[in-house]
Order: C-alpha cells, then sequence, then structure tokens
C-alpha cells in the first residue's frame, strides 16, 4: 500500500486580525490545486468573522508522475492560468522532453509544453533578461528543431512576440 505524503501546508491569514488557519494536503493536491480552503477551513474567520483572507502555500516541483497526470487529464490545471509560464523553467525541461516524446496526450497539453519551451528560448534570448543562460538556449533550440512538427501543430498557441524571437532561431518561416 503506497503511503500518501501529506507535507503541503495552507496558511490562510485573515486580514482583519490576523488570525491565521493551517490546512494540510498531498503533493498532487497542491500542484493541481484540487481543494478548496473555504470547504475545509469555513468562509469566516474562527477569530473575527471576516470574510477576508490572504492565503499562501509552496508551489510543489513536478516530477515526471505529476507532469505525465497532468498531461493526460485534461480536467486538471497546475494553474488558473499562464501554466506555460510555470513549466517554462529549467528545472522541467527533461521531463517535459521524455512526456512529449513517450506519452499520448491532448493537443492542449502538448502545445502548451511546446510553448513552454518557447519561452525558455525567448527569455534566455531578450535583452531585459539579465540571466542569460546560453547554454539552456541552445539545447532548447536543439530540442525544438527535432520536434518541429509538434511545434508546427502548437503555432495557434504560442504568441506572435514569442515567434518574432523564437523562430528565426529554429529557421521557421513566421
Amino acid at each position: 500500500m503506497t503511503q500518501i505524503d501529506y507535507t503541503y501546508k495552507i496558511e490562510r491569514t485573515c486580514t482583519t486580525c490576523g488570525h491565521t488557519d493551517e490546512l494540510i494536503v498531498t503533493k498532487r493536491e497542491a500542484a493541481f490545486e484540487l481543494f478548496s480552503v473555504s470547504n475545509a477551513l469555513g468562509k469566516t474567520c474562527k477569530n473575527c468573522s471576516s470574510l477576508s483572507f490572504s492565503t499562501s502555500y509552496p508551489r510543489p516541483d513536478l516530477d515526471f508522475d505529476l507532469l505525465k497526470e497532468w498531461a493526460t487529464n485534461v480536467d486538471l490545471r497546475l494553474m488558473p492560468q499562464d501554466e506555460e509560464l510555470l513549466l517554462a523553467d529549467e528545472k522541467y525541461l527533461d521531463i517535459i522532453l521524455r512526456v512529449l516524446d513517450t506519452i499520448s496526450i491532448p493537443d492542449r497539453k502538448r502545445n502548451l509544453l511546446m510553448d513552454a519551451l518557447c519561452i525558455i528560448v525567448y527569455d534566455n534570448t531578450i535583452d531585459d533578461n539579465s540571466l542569460h543562460h546560453e547554454q539552456l538556449k541552445a539545447r532548447v533550440i536543439k530540442e525544438l528543431k527535432k520536434r518541429k512538427d509538434l511545434l508546427k501543430m502548437a503555432d495557434g498557441w504560442i504568441m506572435d512576440y514569442i515567434k518574432n524571437v523564437v523562430y528565426p532561431q529554429l529557421d521557421l518561416t513566421i
């Protein structure tokens, strides 16, 4: 039997009186935001009955199993919007490539993963980023070139300003 790891603490703090409640969830629940703080802790502050809260918790790093589950399930979200920005991180590169190359996934999820790869190249190209990582950019360009067919399928998902910077580096026309 697999033991469930309840290691993510969600803290909800009343913005009126400062009272803090905690909710403990699994890594999976935290990764996919599969919890309702108000259902678990109530809609009002236990101390002053306020309805105003701030909520915080550490977002778990994704592993292959979590990314695979997200990629194969159209109902799962890593965040309400801009999932590709979360995924556009060097720490996820190897598992993104593994998912793209080994698992059949819905078009929307594939497109988000391809967009995330393009964002990595974009972020490491633009002048506004003082932390350019040329080796990472070169590696992702190489990986995108291997997957040009997937990139063409994702073309409509990728913002024009990103394509204008990334596609020329891939020898693709816009």
